[in-house]
Formats: C-alpha cells, structure tokens, sequence
C-alpha cells in the first residue's frame, strides 16, 4: 500500500467509514459504511458496557467490475474522494 493510499485508509477507519467490496451476483461494487466501524458492520447495535446504540447507513456504488482485483485498484480513490468530501463539508474547500 503506498503512503497517500496508507493515509486516506486511516483517516477512513479514524472516522468511522467501512469501505469494502460486496458481491452482486457474477460482478462487484464498492460499498461504503458510515458509522460502520461503531456498529460492527451493521445497521444497528447496542453496545451494553456503554449502554449506547450505535447505527450505520450503508451506500452501494452503481459501478459494477468484473473482478475483485478491479474493485481492490478503486479502494484508493473511494478513501480518497470521502476525505475529500468530508473537508469540503467542514471548510468548503480541500485539504491539500
């Protein structure tokens, strides 16, 4: 993994987005969780120790590839694009 694609990684995980790829039918999309790292990779949980409830909205790529290995070449610029949309949204202009 190089270091840029090191560092979108960790800011997604650091920000609670689960990014991964889900089989559809023969091909596959991109997927992305926000909150899915708090709620266990599901729409709901309830954490007992901290007596919380934790929920996560997930969100399908329309891009369908024909393999992993072609969705995997893609993670990079899916981490990418949410941190970028994420300082958007915080300062209305990217982070360099």
């Amino acid at each position: 993994m190089n270091p840029r694609t090191s560092f979108y990684f960790r800011w997604c995980i650091e920000n609670d987005y689960q990014v991964y790829i889900k089989p559809d039918s023969y091909l596959y999309r991109i997927a992305i969780r926000k909150g899915g790292i708090t709620s266990n990779g599901k729409d709901f949980h309830y954490d007992r120790e901290n007596d919380f409830e934790h929920t996560s909205s997930e969100r399908i790529g329309s891009v369908r590839y024909k393999s992993v290995d072609i969705a995997s070449a893609k993670l990079h610029d899916v981490y990418k694009y949410l941190y970028d949309e994420e300082a958007k949204r915080l300062s209305g202009k990217p982070f360099k």
